[in-house]
């Protein structure tokens, strides 16, 4: 039992450890190591899971073996399994650390979507677009006759809902296409300098500010126009979160071998229960929005090989997009 890469624990009738292995004493570094004989309540009075003293009294009373994912022990933030298997004079319990395995899944999940909706995309955007770019059309012909001049104003609406509707296509379209071309080797921080001028503007237009912190970096491939809608779309974002007088903080430095870009707001931070489905496409808190952004952001930084996270909290969001060199 300790040389395995698993948790495990065995407690007699009484709830009490009569057995534990390494991981376990790793768990309760910071408590007194000394656990043998004491319950589990009284080791872990804070700690347990509901769902896990369920399943354990589950397997104790009705004598059968039992699965399930919680908690930890002492990291109730991560996901783990736990396997209970109970015997004559009590139970012994396997757990293991999922958490990443969960993740790793999550995103899967996510770019097979991605795909799926890249493939919808190009299959009929052609055919909603002709249509539409045939009403435009007549549109702009009547808006131009006398006879209409009355209905100027509802055309006008007409045709802004038109663009806007193209537009939304577009961002279809980007979420899974696959650009291999002008990926050439270029300096991040010349990118966003071409694109900084633009978000100080806009950021000035709403009594806010972006502010660039920007390091000495090597040369990484990128696609120039991808890589600024990316920036433009996380400013954007962050833009959105920040209060007036607040501020978006562009950030580059190099860590080890990577190129890291951190783009952070002074929003009020992600909320936990929409913490999973950020970057899912059409997911939206915005009253108009149409929650591609950060999907196309997410695709952006795939196809360029980058990792994409986030770190979230009461004062702001930080962006990560991590490059490799």
């Amino acid at each position: 039992m300790e040389g395995i890469s698993d948790g495990f624990y065995a407690l007699d009738r009484n709830w009490q450890f009569t057995f534990v292995n390494y991981k376990i004493k790793k768990v309760i570094k910071d408590k007194d190591t000394e656990i043998l004989g004491k319950s589990i309540w009284e080791v872990f009075p804070k700690d347990l899971n509901p769902l896990s003293f369920e399943k354990m009294h589950q397997a104790m009373s009705q004598n059968e073996s039992v699965h399930w994912e919680a908690g930890g022990l002492a990291d109730p933030d991560r996901d783990h399994e736990f396997h209970a298997y109970p015997y004559m004079e009590g139970l012994t319990v396997f757990f293991r650390d999922i958490s990443e395995s969960k993740r790793q899944q999550q995103e899967l999940d996510r770019l097979e979507r991605l795909n799926l909706i890249g493939q919808l995309a190009a299959g009929i955007s052609h055919e909603i677009r002709n249509p539409l770019t045939s009403v435009k059309g007549f549109l702009q012909i009547f808006i131009t006759k006398p006879k209409y001049a009355q209905d100027k104003e509802y055309m006008d609406l007409m045709i802004s809902e038109i663009d806007r509707a193209n537009t939304i296509i577009t961002d279809f379209l980007s979420l899974a296409k696959a650009n291999s071309d002008n990926i050439v080797a270029q300096n991040l921080n010349e990118v966003i300098n071409k694109v900084l001028p633009m978000l100080q503007a806009d950021a000035y237009n709403h009594n806010k500010e972006v502010v660039a912190d920007l390091n000495k970096l090597p040369e990484i491939m990128i696609n120039e126009n991808e890589i600024k809608q990316l920036i433009l779309n996380l400013v954007r974002n962050g833009l959105d979160a920040t209060p007036e007088q607040g501020s978006v903080t562009i950030s580059t430095f190099q860590e080890n071998d990577k190129v890291v870009l951190a783009i952070k707001d002074q929003g009020k931070g992600i909320p936990k229960e929409i913490q999973e489905k950020v970057g899912t496409p059409f997911f939206t808190t915005k009253d108009s929005g149409t929650g591609l952004g950060l999907a196309i952001s997410a695709g952006i930084a795939q196809r360029h090989g980058a990792v994409f996270k986030f770190k979230t909290d009461i004062q702001g969001t930080v962006f990560y997009t991590i490059f490799s060199t």
